[in-house]
């Protein structure tokens, strides 16, 4: 990923900063081939916030740029049109897309191909129209406002989902937010399905302690899901996945039923992290 960063054809200077937190293959040896500027913290100091932060602190741009450690730049324009797209006067944050490794398992390629569409979106706090429940927007793959991000910070208590509590302030407060598809980046999550129950558990307690409040289209949650496995049908039955339909449904299941328990308040944040 170093080498495609370090390849971006961006007009300007940019700095590239990487924290690890106790990797265990050669992450830090194959930092420190590149000139950028490693952090090290131990396992238990990461949280998804406060991280970020400490990142943004560390940093001296006047755009914040995040991408994961299993997130890919498609191309060498990545940069470019991701801060091109930040400097649109009302923008405070702009998320780019994010397609799915080929190998990807059909489910969870379905959740990107549904939820990060090619298209180009804007999303305000007034808005209508937007796309599904704003799932893209990510730390994945987004800029920042460097101005933005010293008023609002990422929030330091919250499990996860810092992204989505950010972009609702932000929101609130009269910014706007891109989805910008020509920024693009490989990503996708190969999770069991216990690993996708409690991630999941893990975002539902996140919406409980405030990732929640986006806008959101008009229809019933239930109405949601039923038309989120009839667009999944159709997918696997299109790309010719249906041997994979009892899987699918079972991590579909495992997924919304960790949701709504953590939404719900029935799972602790604790019991997550013991």
């Amino acid at each position: 990923m170093l080498k495609r960063i370090f390849a971006q054809a961006f007009d300007g200077e940019y700095e590239v900063l990487v924290i690890d937190s106790g990797s265990s293959d050669d992450t830090v040896k194959i930092a420190e081939e590149f000139p950028a500027k490693l952090t090290i913290i131990k396992p238990g100091e990461f949280h998804h916030g406060r991280t970020r932060n400490l990142g943004a602190a560390l940093s001296t741009g006047g755009s914040l740029v995040y991408i994961t450690q299993d997130a890919l730049p498609t191309d060498n324009q990545w940069l470019q049109r991701l801060v091109l797209a930040l400097k649109e006067p009302d923008a405070a944050m702009v998320v780019g897309r994010q397609i799915p490794w080929q190998d990807t398992k059909p489910p969870e390629k379905f959740f990107y191909v549904r939820n990060f569409p090619a298209e180009p979106i804007v999303v305000k706090s007034s808005s209508s129209g937007y796309h599904l429940d704003n799932i893209f927007i990510s730390n994945v793959n987004s800029a920042i406002k460097r101005d933005v991000w010293q008023q609002f910070r990422f929030s330091d208590t919250i499990i996860t989902a810092e992204d989505k509590e950010f972009s609702n302030r932000i929101l609130a407060a009269g910014w706007t937010v891109l989805y910008e598809p020509a920024a693009s980046v490989y990503h996708a999550h190969d999770l069991s399905l216990r690993a996708a129950f409690r991630r999941y558990t893990e975002f539902g307690v996140a919406l409980r302690e405030g990732a929640g409040g986006l806008p959101k289209p008009g229809r019933s949650l239930m109405r949601r899901t039923l038309d989120y496995f009839r667009a999944e049908l159709r997918y696997h039955r299109a790309a010719g996945y249906l041997k994979w339909l009892p899987y699918s449904m079972l991590y579909e299941a495992s997924k919304h039923s960790g949701m709504w328990l953590g939404k719900s308040g029935l799972v602790k944040r604790h019991r997550l992290r013991e």
